[in-house]
């Protein structure tokens, strides 16, 4: 296996589809919105599920 596969929440693929819509339609407050509720629940999920940090090598 390359990675791990990312699966999207209901909420994350209903703000990309309001984004695409609002690209498509040429509505920029509709693509403003979803781009803004897009970044929120990013933002939610990597709050809780923080990356672990790298081991540190020693040095001598």
């Amino acid at each position: 296996m390359a990675g791990r596969r990312k699966v999207l929440s209901p909420d994350h693929t209903r703000a990309l589809i309001k984004e695409a819509i609002g690209i498509i339609e040429g509505d920029h407050a509709i693509q403003v919105e979803a781009a803004a509720e897009i970044v929120a629940i990013e933002a939610a999920y990597n709050a809780s599920n923080p990356k672990p940090r790298p081991k540190r090598t020693n040095r001598r």
